[in-house]
């Protein structure tokens, strides 16, 4: 009984011991967790002590961005399993080695058919403890097969995650662009802006003083006041708008939340629309071959078709060969080392019921694929005529919001002047001062926007921002190479001047700007 009860406690504690419990994060291990996020997110990145200019928004957007290094290490992990993919093909070389042991001899008698007498004595050809060993060299060609197919699909995900990444570095530049116009709309115009915004709340006040104290008739009064606050409204939303680009803009090139850094603005003369040059069918063939989602529906098509065939080869007989080196320490053997051969065939006959099904459900997914990747085409097609359109459209918009601009800043000097000689009244000159601030805030906010519309088409079409492995430059020397690829995008009717490292003008012998040949179509210049 006690030993009952000795085994009972035993087992017992053993299947407690055996049992996983949940252990949720505690505070402090989640407070170490955070704090490693923190430092390694902002690790090894060269610091902004300078005004930052478009190009250098890019390239450390390309180095630093975390949602980009995210698509680093996915394409990376989908090449590892590739790697994987291709040993899994290799025939198999297994090792077997152990020590046997028995309390007993395994002894055994023979009994004869006919009599039923025993016709041997008990007697044993195995030792109570003995080593064996064996190394046996095995290829299955089904499995080869199998294994074929899936590494080929396998080398279409890995090129999958490579159009992620460039998904990733599009848009990511396309977002660049945007936030980046809009932060220096923001930081051109703060000053004004709030010195408008100080004036106009004078305004309003001295406008009550005047409608409390009857000079002025009470409709006027109240008029220019709802005017006034409309505009004030109009002028704190573009600015509230515009201020939250600079933290977008942060978060795009991994800057610290919070850590104050300027931008480089160029002149307002640089501020120009050029109508695109090219045809819009031109446009068309270059989305329809670079768009990285359809390049992925492609590939996508491709792993539909291998695993059709994978299918089909499960249905095939299996050959199995294999050679093995054997050792058995048994001192009864003659012989305590041999090899021995096989080649055996298994086959599964009742599979071969599901060969139509299988054959109906490859043919319908490889027409699922084929049509959704005309689906898509289609809306490619669509966005890229909508940002066609929205480039033309800002850009007209924008040539009234700067003929606007213009207008309302000579109204403002004229209106300033005639004040100071006390021909007008302050009232109105801070409406003039109001209104011009405005224009000019919307004509930087509708540039802004123009430059996220060509972003746009850049995105739709497929452009590559990035030269090859640019772990390996600084941000000065990215900046550069990112602003030749882009400035190529940007050609009018006219080619561009050849670098003098690239004599034939092809692109080839400058290193690292890959895809180079492929990216010089006519787009315009932005105005840069």
């Amino acid at each position: 009984m006690p030993v009952r009860l000795l085994l009972s406690g035993a087992a017992g504690f053993l299947l407690a011991g055996c049992v996983v419990q949940p252990h949720p994060l505690t505070e402090a291990e989640l407070s170490a967790e955070a704090a490693a996020d923190r430092q390694a997110m902002f690790a090894g990145q060269e610091p902004l002590t300078h005004p930052l200019t478009l190009p250098e928004a890019y390239a450390r957007a390309l180095k630093y961005n975390l949602d980009r290094r995210v698509k680093l290490v996915e394409r990376a992990v989908a090449y590892d399993g590739l790697t994987v993919g291709n040993y899994a093909l290799l025939p198999k070389l297994t090792a077997d080695a152990g020590y046997l042991t028995r309390t007993s001899t395994d002894a055994s008698s023979s009994q004869s058919i006919a009599t039923g007498a025993e016709s041997l004595v008990p007697s044993t050809a195995l030792d109570k403890n003995r080593v064996v060993a064996d190394l046996t060299f095995s290829w299955n060609m089904l499995d080869f097969g199998v294994s074929y197919f899936g590494a080929r699909q396998q080398a279409n995900r890995a090129l999958i995650a490579e159009e992620h990444r460039r998904k990733v570095a599009q848009n990511l530049l396309q977002d660049v662009r945007g936030a980046f116009w809009r932060a220096a709309s923001a930081q051109a115009l703060g000053a004004k802006v709030n010195a408008a915004i100080h004036d106009a709340d004078e305004a309003l006040e001295r406008s009550r003083l005047v409608e409390r104290e009857g000079l002025r008739a009470p409709l006027d009064a109240l008029r220019y006041q709802r005017t006034l606050l409309d505009l004030l409204h109009q002028l704190e939303l573009l600015s509230q708008k515009l201020q939250l680009a600079k933290g977008e803009l942060a978060a795009l090139i991994n800057v610290a939340p919070g850590q104050d850094f300027q931008v480089r603005i160029p002149p307002a003369a640089a501020m120009t629309y050029v109508p695109l040059a090219q045809p819009f069918a031109t446009l068309e063939e270059l989305a329809m071959l670079r768009n990285p989602e359809l390049r992925e529906l492609s590939y996508q098509a491709r792993i539909s078709v291998d695993e059709t065939r994978q299918s089909m080869l499960k249905l095939l007989p299996g050959i199995n060969l294999s050679y093995a080196g054997n050792f058995d320490s048994n001192s009864f053997l003659v012989h305590h080392w041999w090899a021995e051969g096989a080649e055996r065939v298994s086959w599964n006959l009742l599979d071969l019921l599901s060969a139509p099904a299988i054959l109906r459900l490859g043919r319908d997914s490889e027409k699922l694929a084929d049509l959704r990747r005309q689906a898509l085409a289609m809306a490619v097609l669509a966005k890229l005529h909508i940002a066609y359109q929205q480039y033309a459209f800002i850009g007209d918009e924008y040539r009234r919001a700067r003929d606007l601009s213009r207008v309302d800043h000579r109204i403002y000097a004229q209106v300033a002047n005639r004040t100071a000689a006390d021909a007008q009244s302050v009232l109105e000159r801070v409406a003039a001062e109001v209104y011009a601030a405005n224009s000019e805030l919307r004509q930087y906010e509708t540039y802004a926007d123009l430059q996220a519309a060509l972003g746009r088409i850049y995105a739709t079409i497929g452009f590559d921002p990035e030269p090859a492995h640019i772990e390996l430059f600084d941000v000065a020397t990215l900046s550069s190479a990112v602003d030749y690829i882009m400035s190529s995008w940007k050609l009018a009717a006219t080619a561009p001047a050849r670098p003098a490292a690239d004599p034939d003008g092809d692109g080839s012998d400058l290193p690292g700007l890959e895809g180079l040949r492929r990216s010089l179509y006519v787009i315009p210049r932005d105005g840069r």
